[in-house]
């Protein structure tokens, strides 16, 4: 039997998070690219699994000719600014279909963390390569990667020779409680 350690990572003291350009990075101009990479952010109160709002202090981040924008495909990772310049990183039960610029789209191996932040965890964002991203995916450690050196546990019950002695439920309700 082989093993392999996982490294914990700490969500909970910040980090970076790295993403790649997507066809509306070039809408933001070099200065306000510039400023969204040296802005410290901050993950929100406002998350869910549809998205994450990070907070920010500063300027909104407005792209030049938004307006022309028309909806079409979205993924989970992209940054969406929305009208008011705010960030938006989408999640895994975001819609399928947004018109809000895009500055770019965070890696598979960092929506972990940033899915899990609390509230105020310090976040910053990096641009990288494809080639980089690739060389990170690949990565053993990578988060991206663990599904595939997972495996599920099915235990036959016949033989597990204790199987009473587990509680394998919270416990038995009729249905009439509270009433």
């Amino acid at each position: 039997v082989r093993s392999m350690k996982i490294r914990a990572v700490d969500r909970l003291d910040g980090g970076t998070v790295r993403y790649l350009a997507g066809p509306q990075t070039d809408l933001f101009s070099d200065a306000d690219l510039d400023r969204f990479h040296a802005t410290p952010f901050r993950a929100s109160h406002i998350a869910n699994r549809r998205g994450v709002k990070v907070d920010f202090d500063g300027a909104p981040f407005t792209p030049q000719n938004a307006h022309s924008i028309v909806s079409d495909i979205i993924v989970t990772g992209d940054i969406q600014m929305t009208g008011d310049g705010e960030p938006y990183v989408l999640m895994s039960e975001c819609q399928t279909m947004g018109g809000y610029p895009r500055i770019g789209t965070v890696i598979p191996a960092d929506l972990p963390f940033l899915a899990q932040a609390k509230a105020g965890t310090p976040i910053r964002f990096e641009q990288i390569t494809l080639e980089q991203a690739d060389t990170i995916m690949a990565d053993p450690t990578s988060a991206a990667t663990l599904s595939s050196r997972l495996s599920t546990l099915v235990r036959d019950p016949a033989e597990i020779s204790d199987l009473l002695s587990y509680q394998l439920i919270s416990g038995a309700i009729t249905g009439y409680e509270g009433y």
